[in-house]
Formats: C-alpha cells, sequence, structure tokens
C-alpha cells in the first residue's frame, strides 16, 4: 500500500543539505512532490525526527524533517509544502510524473 499524498517525481538533481551545528553537506535528490523529497548519499548520523536545512538546485533553502531513513538515503517531509510553479520547475527536467 503507498501513503504518498501526491505523486512523485523521478530526477536527478545536486542539492545540499544542512543540520543545525554541523557543516553543509552534498547529496543529490532523486524523487520530488509537493511535500517530500528522496535525498541519496545522506551521512549515517541523519536519523528520522532531524530537522534540515534543504537546497534543491536553486531552490531554498527548505525546512525538512527525516520521515524515513535507508542505508545511505532518506525521505524528507518539507515544513510548507512546494508552490505547484516549483515542482513544475523541477517537471520540465524529468518528463512524466510516477
Amino acid at each position: 500500500m503507498d501513503r504518498r499524498r501526491e505523486s512523485r517525481l523521478f530526477v536527478e538533481v545536486p542539492g545540499s543539505y544542512e543540520v543545525a551545528g554541523s557543516a553543509q553537506r552534498e547529496i543529490v535528490f532523486s524523487a520530488i512532490s509537493a511535500t517530500g523529497c528522496r535525498l541519496n548519499y545522506v551521512e549515517p548520523h541523519i536519523a528520522i525526527g532531524h530537522v534540515i536545512a534543504l537546497n534543491l538546485g536553486p531552490i531554498g533553502p527548505l525546512a525538512a524533517t527525516v520521515r524515513w531513513r535507508g542505508r545511505d538515503s532518506a525521505g524528507v517531509e518539507f515544513h510548507v509544502p512546494l508552490e505547484t510553479a516549483i515542482v513544475d520547475f523541477f517537471a520540465a527536467f524529468c518528463g512524466a510524473a510516477a
């Protein structure tokens, strides 16, 4: 059962994240919707519940909370959903939504 509220766009866009008190880290995000995204190459100490500041390509910083964690990836939920124009900006680079 898929609990997602919105369709995801599959992309490969460089970005960065920062946790309060730590250095900014480079990442790639590979899926995005208005309410969140998937981050790849996340540091091992980033855990569910951490609040991070994201820069997704030229967009940001955006506040987000880590909602799930994999070996080197994580899913985050944006504190404020993205506007349609921002999602459309990324859609221009990736094709159809999943």
